[in-house]
């Protein structure tokens, strides 16, 4: 009797419960609907009057004018004329800063084969900045009877058909067949190049009058003013060592030399020049 009264008491409880739960989910919906329509009519007249702002300043100041590309300026470049350069940015200036294409504009850059890397900004209103890194020449290549250029990781950047630079001239390598920009993979020019490095550390060596020849194997030989030097293979900076040492000597006792032999590890040949 107690146990049926308790159910009954026990039903009508969970029933208002579930009324009230109910009552709370729709006020809830409500309350969310109402929020969302505040929050969309607060953002309409925002876009109206942002978007009448813009006509008006679009008609006062002529906005597409304010940001017209006026200039476009270039640094970075020692070997690349502006005349060159600007073959590349045909049709930037005089056009909408912001329509303009900076990607596009540095990978047309790069086409230049005296191009490592460019980067292109905007500066508003109306400066596009070009910042060129250009590649480094290390030597000069004779093949064809011609005279190229080629930077420290081996790419042809053309021939020479400017100022002399103070470079040595490489021997004995072909690249006939390598447009401007293209990359040697001859293993000779790399050792040639690497030679260059350590010479630039040695004062006493003229680069403009020095000869890289590069023989079987890669087997270098420099020609100096006077005088050359057998180096073989590898450890250019040690050999080199060696030979200002030996140099020095004979130049103490005022013996003249045309040859110095360097490739064997434990021996210096030197061949004494004919007086």
């Amino acid at each position: 009797m107690y146990l049926t009264k308790y159910n009954r008491v026990n039903k009508k409880y969970h029933k208002k419960n579930n009324r009230i739960k109910n009552n709370k989910g729709i006020y809830g919906g409500i309350i969310r609907f109402l929020k969302l329509a505040i929050i969309i009519v607060s953002i309409v007249p925002t876009l109206y009057f942002i978007d009448r702002g813009y006509n008006f300043l679009n008609r006062s100041v002529n906005l597409d004018s304010f940001f017209t590309v006026r200039n476009v300026k270039i640094k970075g470049n020692t070997f690349i004329s502006m005349d060159e350069l600007s073959h590349y940015l045909k049709g930037v200036q005089g056009k909408s800063i912001l329509s303009v294409n900076l990607k596009g504009v540095a990978n047309k850059i790069k086409n230049h084969p005296w191009v490592r890397d460019v980067s292109v900004r905007r500066e508003l209103p109306g400066t596009i900045w070009v910042d060129v890194l250009e590649r480094t020449p290390a030597v000069y290549v004779n093949s064809d009877s011609k005279l190229y250029i080629a930077d420290e990781e081996g790419v042809i950047l053309g021939n020479n058909s400017g100022e002399l630079l103070r470079l040595p001239v490489v021997y004995g390598i072909d690249i006939s067949g390598i447009k401007s920009g293209g990359k040697s993979r001859e293993e000779g020019l790399k050792s040639a190049i690497e030679v260059k490095r350590v010479l630039t550390s040695i004062p006493w060596i003229d680069l403009t009058t020095t000869g890289i020849e590069v023989g079987e194997r890669s087997q270098i030989v420099l020609h100096l003013k006077g005088y050359r030097i057998k180096l073989g293979r590898g450890g250019y900076q040690e050999k080199l060592q060696r030979f200002y040492n030996i140099v020095k000597n004979l130049q103490d006792r005022d013996i003249p030399y045309k040859e110095v032999d360097l490739r064997f590890e434990n021996q210096i040949i030197v061949k004494i020049l004919d007086t």
